[in-house]
């Protein structure tokens, strides 16, 4: 209880701070925000119900001078079924049903100065069966006359997770697979495990004003991981004798990503277009590039259309098998998955954007400097291999409800 109480109370003392910020005698020189969104992801299955995220944040900031303070609070409202076993001819008719809770609050403290920025924050996310402390900190620069920025930022994760107690296992292929998070962090049981996950991120990053219209990034992202991170639940088929062993991956993993944005504004069309690029490997040796395009366009006063597409594709981890290699050939060394995120796979996304914008300078009696309204939907399409894990899901239905105000 103690663990989750000193989160919850950093998280009010950032809106308290907040508040006292908007509170403030020079608060007509402050901006305050706040932002809702509710967000509803929809996989369906053809054998089996699917999953089913529904998606609640708010977010709350105020900048006076060059301080900014920001919190937040999301939830993931998890359900389903899934698979416990990747592979057998019974695996989809077999699915699991399940439900889950995520919650996460935030809360981050910047102060910027001229031409130096500079930024720390927090959060903790908790459900039955995992914890989560992240630490952030970042720094950004201006020079040669605010043509360029160059951005620094590191995030720590300290995360626990729950396994099941495999202690008096008989050989990996003994390990058996978390039945339940009904008793995870738990204290004077035996049931269940605490495992650590340490995670490193280091992403450095060069932004350029080219033009008045073209501004331009370019970035790395460098990540490193050490500790549990297989699902605990899943069970993977393995060889010709049936024996279905928990999931199991490495401990190490490091991930290295280059990306690039492109961002150009035409104003004679009231209209801005941006292309994103990235590509990645780690060593799991999975190579992925993706590609997205954005397309805004005021359609009238106060209305703005943004158009969305996005294509990424990927090689799998390099011990991942079908579900019939699994069972033929047996494992890949001594790690198994049926991850799909460690398959190969592709996916082609695409959606609309509407957003209504209004402002001050529209009704000078209005108390809000803005107020926006917007609505979102967007299609995932799957590119899955014969024998993937969830090959019967094929596509995804993303919708989100969103406000935003400025005072």
């Amino acid at each position: 209880m103690q663990l989750r109480l000193c989160p919850r109370v950093a998280a009010c003392l950032a809106l308290l701070g907040v508040s006292w910020l908007a509170a403030q005698p020079s608060a007509s020189h402050a901006d305050v925000q706040g932002a809702s969104r509710l967000t509803l992801f929809r996989e369906p299955a053809s054998q089996s119900e699917g999953i089913t995220v529904i998606h609640p944040q708010t977010d709350v900031s105020a900048t006076l001078g060059g301080a900014s303070l920001a919190a937040g609070y999301e939830v993931d409202i998890v359900s389903g079924a899934t698979p416990r076993v990747f592979g057998g001819v019974d695996a989809v008719s077999a699915a699991t049903r399940f439900s889950d809770l995520r919650q996460t609050v935030k809360s981050s403290l910047g102060w910027n100065v001229s031409d130096v920025g500079l930024l720390a924050g927090y959060s903790y996310g908790w459900e039955s069966d995992y914890l989560s402390h992240t630490l952030q900190v970042a720094a950004r620069g201006d020079f040669l006359e605010k043509n360029f920025t160059l951005g620094l930022a590191y995030t720590r994760n300290f995360d626990t997770v729950c396994d099941a107690n495999n202690g008096l296992a008989q050989g990996v292929l003994a390990l058996r697979a978390l039945g339940s998070s009904a008793r995870c962090f738990e204290g004077g049981q035996t049931e269940t495990v605490k495992r650590d996950l340490d995670i490193h991120t280091l992403e450095p990053s060069l932004t350029w004003t080219a033009t008045p219209r073209l501004l331009l990034q370019l970035g790395v992202s460098l990540q490193l991981l050490e500790g549990f991170q297989s699902n605990p639940y899943r069970q993977v088929l393995v060889g010709s004798q049936g024996r279905t062993p928990q999931e199991r991956v490495p401990a190490q993993r490091q991930r290295y990503a280059l990306f690039g944005r492109a961002h150009y504004a035409l104003p004679a069309l009231r209209a801005a277009v941006a292309l994103h690029g990235r590509a990645y490997r780690d060593s799991w040796d999975l190579l992925a590039a993706t590609a997205d395009l954005w397309i805004h366009k005021y359609l009238m006063e106060g209305l703005l259309l943004g158009l969305h597409g996005r294509y990424h594709r990927q090689t799998g981890a390099v011990f991942y098998r079908s579900a019939a290699d699994y069972e033929r050939l047996g494992p890949a060394g001594s790690y198994w998955t049926g991850d799909r995120e460690l398959s190969p796979f592709g996916t082609l996304s695409s959606g609309l954007k509407l957003t209504y914008i209004r402002s001050r300078q529209q009704r000078p009696e209005a108390w809000l400097d803005t107020l926006e309204v917007s609505m979102k939907f967007e299609g995932m399409f799957y590119q899955l291999e014969e024998g993937a894990p969830n090959r019967d899901r094929t596509k995804a239905l993303v919708a989100q409800l969103g406000v935003l105000a400025r005072f």
